[in-house]
């Protein structure tokens, strides 16, 4: 795993972010979840991210609600304040679910995390670009440890047949999602 790879996949999300002021009641592939709902989440994650780097636990609340987000400008900030925290001296280990495991793995998670919800925003958002194949190539190698077969309902989906060989469609597929015709 290069060392890289959280960067890039924040690069990817400041990429797809709606522009500010835009519509934010449009639907996402999430079913249910309007692009509001997804910022509220992916800004979840970024909390979630920086709470482990900053204090080595991750306190995860299943079913807890979304919070209030404040919208993209709002995101943009945080994924900024995540890439300090990165570059920055952090935990060796971090506590999610009770369990130590290195640091890298967070950012890996955050990475796949991060990756799939920007994608979920271009989706919903004609014109915006796909996941850069290097990026999706190496989360893809990646994902199955991460997101293993058992036990991903509700986070994700059954994995579902990919319409190419490219390793963003064979990602997205793995993860229950397909790219939306061209």
């Amino acid at each position: 795993m290069s060392d890289d790879l959280l960067e890039r996949a924040v690069a990817y999300l400041l990429s797809v972010l709606p522009d500010p002021g835009s519509d934010l009641s449009a639907p996402t592939p999430c079913r249910g979840w309007n692009t509001r709902m997804l910022l509220a989440h992916v800004d979840e994650s970024i909390a979630a991210l920086r709470e482990g780097l900053a204090g080595g636990q991750v306190r995860v609340i299943a079913g807890a609600p979304l919070p209030n987000c404040a919208g993209t400008l709002h995101i943009r900030s945080r994924a900024l304040a995540l890439l300090d925290d990165w570059a920055n001296e952090h935990p060796g280990s971090v506590v999610i679910f009770g369990r130590p495991v290195p640091a890298r793995i967070l950012g890996t998670v955050g990475a796949l995390e991060l990756t799939v919800h920007a994608w979920d925003l271009a989706a919903s958002s004609p014109g915006t670009p796909p996941i850069p194949e290097d990026l999706a190539h190496e989360l893809l190698t990646v994902a199955p440890e991460l997101v293993p077969i058992a036990d991903r309902w509700p986070l994700f989906a059954p994995p579902i047949e990919p319409p190419t060989t490219a390793p963003a469609d064979r990602l997205l597929a793995y993860l229950g999602r397909t790219r939306r015709a061209t």
